[in-house]
């Protein structure tokens, strides 16, 4: 990814925005430590100018547990303070909800691009590349039912698993799951369930060879992380605590993130994503795309950064 590059703003007078609200049933409920998710609630934005339409969708879950955004104040926040700025022409005074400002940024952008005939990937400098799939597997609640979902994703062609485990099952799921396959590419997401955790109550993430273990302590915990990442041999991968490109830059002065989750719902959008894609880059740390039960508008959005 560029460098350089910047968002594209409005390539002419934004004359309409529309805001959608859908509920998208999922196949299987997607259990994770923050909630279990059965139905997609998304808000998606659609703004309308003289040449073109564009899309961008607001990633906020259904209730404030992953970060303090949800579906119904962002909703709101849209409605109130940022479509209307927009409509405008002025910059929004709203501090805070970075995933309702990264749909409004997506939706002018996709406006603005889809107007000049160009695509994301292009306009962001990302090389055109297949992608590894590795499929994140919600909470299963037995190592049975996890050594079950991890043979249907080796079947479906992904390349490794990530586990969303918490505080009572990561350990016995974990160990189950690397005795069965010793080679597989295998990640484990804890979404903060161990707060305030020792590192010895972590070593298990050693002995299974992880390829990362995801954001196992409280997201505003970034000296525990970084105490943690001393001590384990296992990559600590940050994720809820990362919530702007700042917060990013402090924890990798502190040494709490070997691996970043670059999600640009949360950071605030494309263009923060950049930056924090960058940031990494020019520190030798490692850093993925991760994803938040996006319908396609923002999956899309997604991969263009991946």
């Amino acid at each position: 990814m560029s460098g350089a590059w910047a968002v594209p703003g409005p390539r002419a007078l934004v004359e309409a925005v529309r805001l959608w609200r859908v509920a998208v049933p999922l196949r299987q409920p997607f259990d994770a430590a923050h909630g279990v998710t059965a139905v997609r609630h998304s808000v998606l934005v659609e703004v309308l100018g003289s040449e073109s339409r564009g899309w961008g969708e607001c990633a906020a879950l259904s209730r404030p547990t992953y970060t303090g955004e949800w579906v119904d104040g962002a909703w709101c926040v849209l409605r109130d303070e940022l479509v209307p700025a927009l409509l405008a022409g002025r910059p929004s005074r709203v501090r805070g909800h970075p995933m309702a400002g990264a749909a409004v940024e997506a939706a002018v952008a996709d406006a603005s691009l889809r107007g000049d005939g160009r695509s994301l990937v292009d306009a962001i400098g990302a090389q055109r590349r297949a992608l590894e799939r590795v499929r994140v597997i919600g909470g299963q609640g037995s190592p049975e039912a996890a050594l079950a979902a991890v043979a249907r994703a080796l079947e479906a062609g992904c390349a490794g698993v990530k586990l969303k485990v918490d505080r009572t099952s990561a350990r016995a799921v974990t160990a189950e799951v690397r005795a069965a396959h010793p080679g597989l590419y295998l990640a484990v997401d804890a979404n903060g369930s161990f707060a305030g955790a020792e590192p010895a109550e972590l070593a298990w993430a050693d002995e299974a060879r992880l390829a990362y273990l995801e954001q196992p302590l409280a997201p505003d915990d970034l000296v525990g992380h970084a105490r943690l990442a001393a001590a384990l041999a296992t990559p600590v991968a940050l994720d809820e605590a990362l919530g702007t490109p700042g917060l990013v830059l402090a924890a990798l002065a502190l040494g709490a993130a070997d691996v970043v989750s670059v999600k640009p719902a949360r950071l605030g959008g494309l263009g923060a994503a950049a930056e924090v894609l960058e940031a990494c880059a020019a520190r030798g740390v490692d850093a993925f795309c991760g994803g938040m039960l996006e319908l396609g508008v923002g999956r899309a959005a997604a991969a263009a950064v991946a």
